[in-house]
């Protein structure tokens, strides 16, 4: 995610089962997800009219149990819940602090799977993250001709039922149907269904909270990617010519990346740009641009900003292909090394001595005792502010003049290598940075993730 910090500144019966399986270990959100089982494939069949809200919802999710379940949750708030069914028979269900709690008719084994299918409708509506200032909602926006699901980092289950947190990725199938003329747009590459419906697959697993869903008057802008990949950027529709060399940026950071740390990780690209008509409703599209899997959201503001654009498709692989284990301790490397790109891309096109300038107006703002950010162990409140994203940015600068260039490139790729389409934490990083360094580097991150005092530049 990049949130325009100026923007952020100016906005001041199932007990024994939800203590055993309710929440899935992360203390920065702990009552977030179920390790009582993983999902692995979630099937979404949406309909949706924007002109009304009504959403009409038909989500199944393939799962296995990690534990025995006498009952266990899902994550689900808002909307109307028509059946449940479990393995194709109806189930019990009841409701209670944004979780769906199903008693099934028999215990779920150890290791035995299980297919869950929710049908439920409703108006969606935006929720507050703790992540977020107050009044900068997010989860489904709807805006006056269209809506946009933008969710990270815990608001997926606000528009679906799922295990909402980046332990559990899954695969997805999301199938959107709405009336002519909207345009409907998710992750993965898209296959028309028929005129009004179309059929997204995302063949490699993702965070619930990257998925997303838009539906609006849009026009495609194709280009072409990195080996043939599939590349369509979105734009509101009658902007097309003014937004057709917006996106030049993409494809050559796109391999300035691939050739550093490894191969582009999803089968499509492209970004969404949302109509200024959305700024109206909510407050974060009209100050941020969302790293979702595959196809990156962003509002008016990011139209024309190539290091913004750089920076959501940084996150595809360090965010999306490899995400948090802990939101709080991990968030410094996922944010700091998108940050950071922005800087590797006014290297790219301006040269050494505008990287360098970047660098050092970052580090004067914030050197001076007492003012040091410490990214390492962040607060909800804090994850999507300077801690992580400079913080985290000059500690991978740090890194790089520690290491030079050819260890920190394979520093960066061995850690994707290692926990690709998986989770990683500051931990597996230090040790890949160790591994490669050949010495121990526990104590530059400490000195840079966790010290009172601004280290010296090196």
């Amino acid at each position: 995610m990049k949130v325009y910090l100026s923007a952020v500144a100016c906005l001041l019966v199932m007990s024994v089962a939800r203590a055993q399986s309710d929440g899935i270990g992360d203390p920065t959100f702990s009552k977030l997800g179920n390790k009582g089982y993983l999902a692995s494939h979630y099937d979404l069949k949406i309909n949706y009219n924007p002109t009304s809200n009504l959403f009409v919802g038909d989500v199944k999710m393939d799962a296995v149990a990690t534990t025995g379940l006498k009952t266990f949750s899902v994550d689900f708030t808002g909307f109307t819940i028509k059946r449940v069914r479990l393995n194709g028979a109806t189930v019990p269900f009841t409701r209670t602090d944004a979780k769906l709690r199903i008693q099934p008719v028999k215990p779920i084994a150890k290791g035995e799977k299980f297919v869950l299918e929710t049908e439920y409708s409703g108006n969606p509506k935006t929720a507050q993250s703790a992540s977020l200032p107050p009044g900068m909602k997010s989860g489904w926006i709807s805006y006056p001709g269209g809506a946009v699901a933008v969710c990270e980092p815990d608001l997926a289950h606000t528009w679906f039922p799922c295990n909402d947190h980046p332990l559990n990725k899954a695969t997805f199938d999301v199938e959107v149907t709405a009336p002519s003329p909207f345009v409907s747009i998710s992750n993965g590459i898209g296959t028309a269904v028929t005129q009004n419906t179309t059929h997204f697959v995302l063949d490699k697993p993702s965070m619930t909270c990257m998925v997303t869903v838009a539906v609006g008057k849009f026009a495609s802008i194709k280009q072409k990617g990195l080996n043939d990949l599939p590349m369509t950027n979105y734009v509101p529709r009658g902007t097309e010519g003014q937004s057709q060399h917006s996106f030049d940026a993409t494809p050559k950071f796109m391999k300035f990346l691939a050739d550093r740390i490894g191969p582009y990780p999803f089968s499509s690209y492209g970004v969404v740009i949302l109509p200024n008509e959305v700024t109206g409703v909510s407050m974060l599209m009209a100050a941020a641009a969302i790293e979702t899997t595959s196809i990156p959201v962003f509002g008016p503001i990011g139209v024309g900003n190539p290091e913004t654009l750089c920076h959501e498709l940084t996150h595809q692989w360090m965010g999306d292909c490899v995400s948090v284990r802990n939101w709080g301790d991990d968030i410094w490397w996922v944010e700091g090394f998108a940050q950071y790109s922005e800087w590797l891309f006014v290297e790219m096109t301006e040269g050494k001595s505008a990287y360098d300038q970047a660098v050092k107006a970052a580090y004067g703002q914030y050197s001076a005792p007492g003012k040091w950010l410490k990214p390492g162990h962040l607060t909800a409140q804090e994850m999507f502010g300077a801690p992580s994203y400079v913080g985290g940015a000059l500690t991978y600068h740090a890194l790089r003049k520690t290491l030079g260039d050819v260890k920190f490139y394979a520093t960066i790729k061995a850690f994707i290598e290692k926990n690709r389409y998986g989770n990683g934490s500051t931990k597996d990083l230090i040790e890949v940075a160790s591994k490669v360094a050949g010495r121990d580097m526990k104590p530059f991150f400490v000195t840079w993730l966790s010290g009172d005092t601004a280290p010296k530049l090196p």
